[in-house]
């Protein structure tokens, strides 16, 4: 009986250090950064913009940010080779440039390493519109995702 014991004993101390084995190696994929290129010009214009905090309204969204044509948030061309537009809670619009990590995500904010807090990060980008989410998590939180459609036709 006491071999017996010893037995499964040893065998339940291998099973839960195979176990603990696997959790050291199993690593959960991170989502990978979306692959895009945008282009500063690409950016200036008139836009439609409205934010979401779930996915699940993100087609209302859109619907909103369309509506807000009547009243566009304007993206202007900058002198240095950026485009200009507000920081989390500045009043007055700044120059801001595009930057790539070393992932493929693209930022958008003052210069520097990509992924600053005051950057916000490229959702999705199309032609037509773009989505963006602040990298400071406060910001992001009082924002949430904002959604920007191009007003009227698509600048070629």
């Amino acid at each position: 009986m006491r071999q017996s014991l010893q037995i499964l004993l040893a065998a339940g101390a291998l099973l839960i250090a195979g176990l603990l084995a696997g959790c050291g190696t199993q690593r959960s994929a991170a989502p990978a950064a979306p692959q895009f290129a945008v282009a500063p010009d690409a950016l200036v214009g008139k836009w439609g913009l409205a934010s979401y905090r779930s996915e699940q309204d993100r087609a209302r969204t859109e619907t909103a940010a369309r509506g807000a044509c009547s009243n566009p948030y304007v993206i202007g061309k900058g002198s240095s080779g950026g485009v200009i537009m507000h920081l989390a809670d500045q009043a007055t619009p700044q120059e801001v440039f595009l930057k790539t990590a070393s992932d493929g995500a693209v930022y958008i904010g003052p210069q520097g390493q990509a992924g600053d807090p005051r950057d916000r990060r490229f959702i999705a980008y199309d032609p037509g519109s773009f989505t963006v989410q602040w990298v400071d998590p406060d910001a992001a939180k009082r924002y949430g995702t904002m959604l920007y459609v191009r007003c009227g036709a698509a600048k070629s």
